[in-house]
């Protein structure tokens, strides 16, 4: 299966992590990631990943901090995985967890003026729920 897409997310993953020429190690292998011991063979890598569901799939770990092993990775869109990066803004309000990205798009407010909010102070619900020309959704629906 030597040039698919399969195979070459299975060869990048072990380059990421085990080869410290590669651009990206740093991020990977010099922070401690690995690769399970079963994922070190390729037939063993595709039978549990199968094969990726599209052209826009790439091969993503669901907790960035944590190893290449059947449990923590999955086939993800461009999307889902800047959803998933480790210098993602996480905020929490409501009882819900999710990014700055997120929390923009549902309050339809852009994702700079959150930010600038928070970093001048605001607390997270005034940031969110004062609308994008300053009133509030608190008092106006």
């Amino acid at each position: 299966m030597d040039g698919t897409p399969e195979h070459k997310a299975w060869v990048g993953m072990r380059k990421r992590c085990y080869s410290p020429e590669n651009p990206s190690y740093q991020h990977y292998g010099g922070r401690g990631i690995t690769v399970c011991e079963q994922w070190q063979k390729f037939k063993n890598f595709f039978a549990d990943m199968g094969r990726r569901p599209g052209a826009g799939y790439s091969l993503e770990r669901v907790d960035v901090n944590g190893n290449y092993e059947p449990s923590n990775c999955k086939w993800a869109t461009i999307a889902e995985q800047n959803r998933n990066r480790r210098d993602n803004w996480i905020i929490e309000y409501d009882g819900r967890r999710q990014t700055l990205s997120l929390w923009a798009a549902e309050m339809g407010i852009g994702r700079a003026t959150i930010a600038w909010r928070l970093k001048n102070g605001w607390d997270v619900e005034r940031a969110l729920k004062t609308g994008r020309y300053g009133w509030s959704k608190r008092w106006h629906g």
